[in-house]
């Protein structure tokens, strides 16, 4: 990664998002997205096409979009349930920064960027770490 922005490096979005992220060929099934989250004990995969992270599944995916929309998560794609386009913030840009987008946007989720590459994911569960500790707080 390339050299801090931030003054204080405890605010950069980089010291507080979850890597390595856990991805997905859109390609796979849905159920195959479903048993993998489970095996990982997480709640959203990066979808991939190729090496390029190209959207998001989360389980709220799984119930809008396959449940509700009764999709076959046997022969249904990741594509076609996976959320696009893609939000993504910089890895050197502020905790509170990132607590706007995702507020902005109505999301739990942003992946990290270091220019080009995928290097994490920050999610509201982090982003709550980060306000409920007063210790590391500078704001």
């Amino acid at each position: 990664m390339k050299k801090r922005k931030q003054e204080n490096p405890i605010e950069e979005v980089s010291d507080y998002m979850t890597a390595p992220v856990i991805t997905i060929p859109e390609t796979k099934t849905i159920k195959d997205a479903a048993e993998y989250m489970h095996d990982q004990q997480v709640g959203s995969l990066v979808v991939l096409q190729g090496k390029k992270p190209v959207g998001i599944v989360t389980e709220t995916d799984f119930a809008r979009k396959v449940v509700a929309k009764g999709l076959n998560p046997n022969t249904a794609k990741v594509a076609d349930i996976m959320t696009t386009p893609l939000q993504t913030i910089d890895c050197h840009e502020s905790v509170l920064d990132a607590n706007k987008l995702m507020a902005k946007k109505k999301i739990r989720h942003l992946v990290v960027m270091d220019k080009e590459e995928l290097v994490g994911i920050v999610s509201v569960h982090n982003l709550v770490h980060y306000f409920s500790n007063p210790r590391i707080r500078t704001f």
